[in-house]
């Protein structure tokens, strides 16, 4: 595996710097705009967060909607997006959001424990329980395999209490509203995962260091948290796509490229992995187009290309001599 470290030197200042389009692992740089989607989801994720932190919902909502308009899977987003829709009084609506968040991460505890609450005010205390055992088999499969964290097994343990706090509680007759009569709480704000965006990169940092000593999962775990505390970005979806390639799960990893570059469609780090991953499945014409590609995008050439190119013409080699 050749090493990953130029990205982790220059991820920091694109970070640092908001705009989503970085510099490092095959990101583009100087390229017509018109190949990119108009909305930069890092940025508007941040201007979410900062408006959800505020309590200025209605801004939260077209922040995370744009964000979600380029990346309609991601968790964070989904949940964020949730909490701005509870947030404005618009609690029915903010259920397919959270129900997204957790088929995309299905140990997200948060989500779970929102989606418990908000069926419950909604008057399903049906879906609630089921959230509740969902969550209780997370802590019991974590403590199975010995390695639960502090604030993991805290953060699971404050939200089978609330859970069994609202389930105890007498209920109360869903009422209808006109969606500016409803807020999130200090409880609510108090429950998040904000964290600052030098969190992120640090978090990165760390997992490019993971994926050099062939550490995929532990990377994987760090990945998520940058993307929990950054937004979507290329880089991150990239080496998520890379991580779970080397773990043999390819659907996934799929799934990580194609979002990488439905943000970066000139993106040169995921065109060439997601052109390997084809290689490893045998299809050797996918493969070709995303060389194409590389050849369209690296004008003056690239290692990208050069990478794949190499690649593909020794799995050529391979097939002929049999």
């Amino acid at each position: 595996m050749k090493r990953i470290g130029v990205i982790a030197l220059t991820i920091a200042a694109a970070f640092a710097a908001a705009p989503v389009w970085a510099a490092g692992s095959g990101g583009a740089s100087g390229l017509s705009s018109s190949s990119r989607p108009k909305v930069d989801p890092a940025k508007a994720f941040s201007d979410g967060v900062e408006a959800l932190q505020a309590k200025d919902y209605k801004k939260a909502e077209k922040q995370f909607r744009d964000v979600l308009s380029v990346a309609p899977k991601h968790p964070e987003a989904n949940y964020y997006m949730a909490l701005a829709r509870i947030g404005g009084g618009k609690t029915k609506s903010a259920v397919r959001y959270l129900e997204t968040a957790i088929e995309e991460r299905p140990n997200f505890t948060e989500a779970r424990e929102r989606l418990a609450l908000v069926q419950i005010e909604l008057g399903d205390p049906v879906v609630a329980r089921d959230q509740l055992v969902a969550i209780e088999a997370k802590k019991a499969e974590c403590a199975a395999a010995g390695d639960c964290d502090e604030a993991y097994t805290a953060r699971i343990d404050t939200a089978i209490a609330r859970i069994n706090e609202a389930l105890a509680a007498p209920p109360v007759e869903p009422e209808e509203n006109d969606g500016n009569d409803e807020e999130t709480t200090d409880e609510d704000q108090a429950s998040l995962f904000f964290a600052p965006r030098d969190a992120g990169v640090e978090r990165y940092a760390a997992a490019v260091r993971l994926i050099n000593e062939h550490r995929f999962k532990e990377a994987i775990e760090d990945l998520n948290k940058a993307d929990a505390i950054v937004g979507p970005h290329p880089d991150i979806l990239n080496y998520l796509g890379y991580s779970h390639r080397k773990l043999g799960l390819m659907d996934k990893a799929q799934d990580y490229y194609r979002a990488a570059l439905a943000i970066d469609p000139d993106h040169k780090g995921a065109n060439e992995y997601l052109g390997e991953l084809y290689l490893e499945i045998g299809d050797v014409g996918k493969a070709k187009r995303q060389l194409a590609r590389l050849e369209d995008i690296c004008v003056f050439g690239c290692a990208e290309r050069e990478d794949l190119a190499r690649l593909i013409a020794r799995r050529e080699g391979a097939v002929a001599s049999n």
